[in-house]
């Protein structure tokens, strides 16, 4: 059975019980919340189709990732771009009960909840100077809105980043994620078993420990990137490793690539480390071994348990040293 999320509540934050002044416009607000959201659904629409070609013009990228493979980091490089303007998870994230549909129905069923993100997009490029490229790095493309997106726009293309594949291991596991330590990777994460997944996995849900559950899902998140090529081959996709885009001279050839221009800033980020997250490591990791050589260990057992079961695995999996950073 797949992983289920749980809802959030959308109304969290909204008073302000520090500040009375603050509670007061923040109530008024929420008073008026309804006519507004009225008023949204008829205007933004109006909106759209008035400017519509306009905002199809612009070039859209997106990111297939899963997750701890540097993402944050791409979206601050290429935000570095002349021309780019860019997004690590712009709102809404398709997260929560987006990722719920998309565990229990496939694609079709849930598509109309879902395109709702291109209504975001479009509010965002309302606003976009002309020749401005949106760029978005948010993991739940793959996932929750890759379709709605490119049935809405027609200049669409896709950065497959990867990152070797024990790191983003070991990463799940000292922040938690698949086991009962962290809750909030169900807001985020796609159930291995899910009725959208790309790749069969070797149990249900429920008989996995975190350690396969995380391997499974990342190996279905790279599933899930090849058949979007297969099912989608008019669509531009550049593949790049994380651990390339430390060094800028392989930055300046990936900028070529994707045709964008770098700058200053460019130059000045590259190989900072960002969302490294050291709290939440050292909060989630506990005492077990999160060594690369076992994390290694434990993605090789998988695959050998998967082949078993002839389940074929990709294999463009990132598990060559040869492209590791230091």
């Amino acid at each position: 059975m797949p992983l289920l999320g749980t809802k959030t509540n959308p109304m969290n934050g909204i008073l302000n019980k520090c500040n009375p002044m603050k509670e007061v416009v923040n109530k008024q607000s929420y008073d008026l919340l309804p006519i507004n959201r009225i008023n949204s659904k008829i205007i933004k629409p109006i909106q759209h189709f008035i400017n519509n070609q306009r905002i199809t013009n612009h070039r859209l990228i997106f990111c297939i990732n899963s997750g701890r493979a540097g993402s944050n980091y791409l979206s601050e490089l290429l935000a570095t771009a002349e021309e780019v303007i860019s997004y690590h998870e712009a709102h809404p994230r398709m997260t929560g009960d987006y990722l719920t549909l998309i565990n229990q129905e496939d694609y079709a069923k849930s598509f109309a909840k879902r395109k709702f993100k291109s209504s975001g997009i479009k509010d965002l490029l309302l606003g976009f100077p002309d020749n401005k490229i949106y760029f978005e790095s948010n993991h739940m493309f793959i996932k929750t809105f890759f379709d709605v997106v490119i049935q809405e726009f027609s200049k669409v293309e896709v950065i497959i980043l990867r990152r070797y594949l024990p790191k983003v291991l070991k990463s799940f596991i000292e922040l938690g994620y698949f086991s009962e330590k962290n809750q909030s990777w169900k807001f985020w994460m796609s159930s291995p078993n899910a009725a959208t997944a790309a790749i069969p996995c070797i149990d249900n849900d429920q008989n996995l420990d975190q350690w396969d559950l995380s391997i499974a899902y990342l190996i279905d998140i790279e599933a899930r990137a090849m058949r979007f090529k297969e099912q989608y081959p008019n669509i531009k996709t550049y593949e790049v490793r994380l651990e390339s885009l430390n060094d800028f001279a392989k930055v300046t050839s990936f900028f070529k690539e994707i045709n964008i221009t770098p700058t200053q800033a460019t130059k000045a980020i590259c190989s900072q480390q960002i969302n490294q997250r050291p709290g939440s490591k050292k909060k989630y990791g506990g005492s077990q071994d999160v060594s690369l050589s076992y994390c290694r260990e434990r993605i090789e057992q998988y695959i050998e348990k998967a082949q078993a079961l002839n389940i074929s695995i990709p294999k463009t999996l990132a598990l060559d040293y040869e492209e590791q950073s230091s």
